[in-house]
């Protein structure tokens, strides 16, 4: 019924600002929740997409708050697809590494969080610089027939 009701994709464009985020974790939560995630997965979920903007401030934006980030939620019957765009300068996903779990301290952890939540996980230079990371979770076929 739900993917029914929504057609096309569903953009937010948001400032490079961390006090945006909760909308960015309002709009995950409240999309896979109601396309049948438990609530377990949809809390992974969320984490990934913070995760994703908060590397893109600290990391493609330098922390600054006025660029912006763009996100596209596609809502298919199997899957969810969220699209992160940023405009900074060009970046070498080869070099997105996350640190090694056995280095205990504070941060760092992003990259596990988002490989964690997410089933596909893949970083794309645009032309004209900034990166898209494309994130899928795949439904299973238990929340698929609920829907």
């Amino acid at each position: 019924m739900f993917l029914e009701q929504l057609s096309g994709p569903v953009t937010l464009e948001i400032p490079s600002d961390p006090s945006s985020l909760f909308l960015v974790r309002g709009v995950v939560e409240k999309l896979a929740l109601r396309m049948g995630f438990n609530a377990a997965e949809t809390g992974r979920m969320v984490l990934a997409v913070d995760e994703a903007c908060t590397n893109v401030i600290r990391h493609a934006y330098g922390n600054r708050t006025c660029e912006r980030i763009v996100l596209t939620f596609r809502a298919d019957r199997d899957r969810l697809e969220i699209l992160v765009r940023d405009f900074g300068p060009p970046a070498d996903p080869q070099c997105f590494v996350p640190r090694d779990l056995g280095d205990v301290r504070p941060g760092g952890l992003g990259m596990h969080f988002i490989r964690s939540a997410m089933d596909e996980v893949e970083y794309v230079n645009q032309e004209g610089g900034g990166m898209l990371l494309k994130l899928i979770k795949y439904r299973t076929r238990k929340e698929v027939a609920n829907q």
